[in-house]
């Protein structure tokens, strides 16, 4: 079985690379379009749905929650205060970055661990951290980067599923 290190780490890291590129082509899009960087940052897609800065903040604070409760460590509470596209690049840099300290001995020695989770939604507990891992972690962070980039879309930045998929990292 693959290790629960090489499951989440690199599979996050990826994928906070890809979020970058589109909040990069947000950014851009918004600069040549002559659009306020609010009114993308603040869009909401339906009146109760929370705009692209909270989906951003929403898959950063999923990847530092996991490695922080799988692997034993300190959380440290990061204020979600980001207002403009560069800090939301350096939110993600900074999540990244977290994720590179991480010993991948010690998530893997946490697999059978019992994880308990305690948010908004409610307390839930999980057999272990690869149940954790496969059925909230890896869900979450991806509902939320999916939501960033329908906002995205549904405000003309030119997006397809190449600028998403890591996929790219493969072709030939």
């Amino acid at each position: 079985m693959t290790s629960l290190y090489n499951q989440s780490v690199p599979v996050f890291t990826k994928y906070l690379h890809r979020m970058s590129g589109l909040v990069e082509k947000a950014k851009a899009h918004a600069d040549e379009k002559s659009i306020a960087h609010d009114d993308i940052l603040n869009y909401r897609m339906m009146s109760d749905m929370r705009g692209l800065i909270w989906q951003v903040q929403s898959c950063c604070n999923t990847v530092v929650w996991y490695v922080d409760r799988v692997g034993g460590l300190e959380h440290v509470a990061v204020e979600d205060n980001e207002t403009t596209f560069d800090q939301l690049f350096q939110r993600i840099e900074r999540t990244a970055a977290h994720l590179g300290k991480i010993d991948a001995k010690a998530l893997d020695d946490k697999v059978a661990t019992p994880i308990e989770i305690h948010i908004r939604a409610g307390d839930f507990r999980f057999d272990n951290a690869q149940t954790y891992l496969t059925e909230y972690a890896i869900p979450y962070f991806h509902f939320h980067l999916t939501s960033a980039y329908c906002i995205l879309r549904s405000q003309g930045v030119p997006l397809g599923p190449l600028d998403y998929l890591t996929i790219v990292d493969h072709k030939m």
